[in-house]
């Protein structure tokens, strides 16, 4: 039975720590997809803040490798509208930017699992209006996944350390945790943390999600807790495997 408990929260804790980061700032978590396996995760926001509105958009393509290697590509986007303040004359502000990733996953145990990811950033940072060109980010995940009341969880703790473009050095902080509240119903909060060149962001997140097949969308709300800035909205996320 521990055997059988294992096998399927790590499977569900595989998928749904793939969901948490869609929004930032992380791309996945301590698990790796299974070899030949690959996930689609895209998510959609709009969020009021003191520089006015923002549109962000996330897609995400993870691929699983033997010996728990993968590898995911990120492209990211942001528009915000005029009356931002961010553009000359109050101008529309758009952002565009990408990493490609390799990570490698270290099974702790049947639960829980260790990893460690290396990625080139490209484009323009969406976190701050002062981050662009060439980098690199260097993260490192810890999960495990548990079993309470019948109904399969998990916890995921990431540190990352970014550089992009000259004089811009970031780092960050996450915990993500989660837990299936009903058949085909789950329920994850998370919180974060950006600090460094031109950031200082604390955000905190919660979404419903729903299964339909291999097909699963989830709705949360995400606000900026920091008090350095307000920024707050909806958050529509989906994913698919196959």
């Amino acid at each position: 039975m521990e055997n059988e408990w294992g096998t399927a929260g790590l499977r569900w804790l595989a998928t749904f720590v793939g969901v948490a980061p869609l929004a930032q700032p992380a791309v996945a978590g301590a698990w790796t997809q299974a070899p030949g396996d690959q996930q689609w995760i895209a998510s959609i926001s709009r969020e009021e803040n003191d520089f006015g509105e923002a549109w962000r958009a996330d897609d995400l393509v993870a691929f699983g490798f033997e010996g728990g290697w993968g590898a995911n590509i990120k492209v990211e986007s942001e528009l915000r509208t005029p009356g931002s303040g961010l553009g000359v004359g109050g101008a529309v502000d758009d952002r565009l930017g990408f990493h490609a990733g390799v990570q490698k996953s270290f099974a702790l145990g049947e639960r829980a699992s260790f990893s460690v990811m290396a990625s080139y950033l490209g484009g323009e940072s969406i976190d701050g209006p002062d981050c662009e060109g060439g980098g690199y980010e260097m993260r490192a995940a810890l999960g495990t996944s548990f079993a309470l009341g019948g109904r399969e969880g998990f916890v995921n703790v990431e540190t990352a350390s970014k550089s992009r473009g000259e004089g811009c050095d970031r780092r960050a902080w996450e915990v993500a945790a989660g837990i299936e509240v009903a058949p085909k119903w789950q329920v994850i909060a998370k919180g974060w943390t950006e600090q460094g060149s031109y950031a200082d962001s604390t955000k905190a997140e919660a979404m419903l999600l729903h299964d339909f097949g291999s097909l699963s969308m989830g709705l949360g709300w995400r606000e900026e807790v920091s008090g350095e800035f307000e920024e707050k909205g909806w958050v529509i996320s989906a994913w698919k495997t196959f």
